[in-house]
């Protein structure tokens, strides 16, 4: 799809946990299977869909306080569906969701043969900070959202993973900087571990020891990072940084 909409969402974490589907952790928190898509773009994207579904837009009303910016009503071999277009994806950053979506290349069964697509998709690191959002600031904890929160640290395990045997070791050390920041320092994310039976910090461990990282960012920057965030999750570190958090708060009142 043009006009720069990407797949986000439960559906896109689903694709990715297909894309990994040889992993047996995964087994666990299926299937991944949804009947709604959410993309993330702009009206002019959902009319383009809905022209090329054959479907029909509705837009809603500027008093609504909702992250939509159209929704597509189509058909798909007879069964009817809805598409959300949204500007919005809670607990992600959209600057950063827009910058760093992925295409990913599928094999889809068509009735001449087999057909390669390209999707355009949201980063695995947003889907896990999406479901996790979902849960503690939605409060959706049905098993469906409950299964994708715990798949997501598993996909995003396995991207990394990925991006290495494709000699990407600059975008490994950046998610894995972001994802430290993340479980650290983000009101949502200190709370992962508490949520989520896959704690998200796991993922560092499993690069520590990884060759294919350069071994002085290992042993420096990836060791004090496992470290502080341990140190962060006991009762001293927890208290602490909620006093630095008061201490915080009180200065910018007194600034305002």
């Amino acid at each position: 799809m043009s006009d720069d909409a990407f797949i986000v969402g439960g559906q896109a974490l689903n694709l990715w946990a297909e894309r990994y589907s040889h992993v047996a952790e995964l087994d666990a928190y299926g299937p991944y299977t949804s009947k709604d898509i959410d993309y993330f773009g702009q009206r002019e994207a959902a009319e383009k869909l809905a022209n090329a579904l054959g479907g029909s837009v509705a837009i809603p009303n500027a008093d609504n306080h909702t992250p939509q910016t159209a929704i597509v009503h189509a058909e798909i071999d007879g069964h009817p569906i809805e598409i959300d277009f949204l500007w919005h994806v809670m607990g992600v950053d959209d600057a950063k969701l827009k910058k760093q979506a992925i295409q990913i290349r599928m094999n889809v069964r068509m009735t001449e043969g087999t057909a390669e697509l390209h999707v355009p998709i949201m980063h695995p690191f947003h889907c896990l900070q999406s479901r996790l959002a979902n849960v503690v600031q939605l409060k959706r904890e049905t098993d469906l959202a409950l299964n994708q929160l715990n798949a997501s640290p598993i996909v995003l395990r396995e991207f990394l993973l990925e991006q290495l045997d494709n000699g990407q070791s600059k975008h490994v050390t950046g998610v894995l900087q972001a994802l430290y920041d993340y479980l650290s320092s983000d009101i949502v994310g200190r709370k992962a571990h508490k949520h989520m039976r896959n704690d998200p910090s796991a993922i560092l461990d499993t690069f520590q020891n990884d060759e294919r990282l350069d071994e002085r960012w290992r042993e420096k920057s990836l060791h004090s990072m496992r470290a502080s965030l341990a140190r962060k999750r006991t009762a001293w570190g927890i208290m602490t940084e909620r006093i630095k958090e008061a201490f915080n708060r009180k200065r910018e009142n007194a600034r305002s």
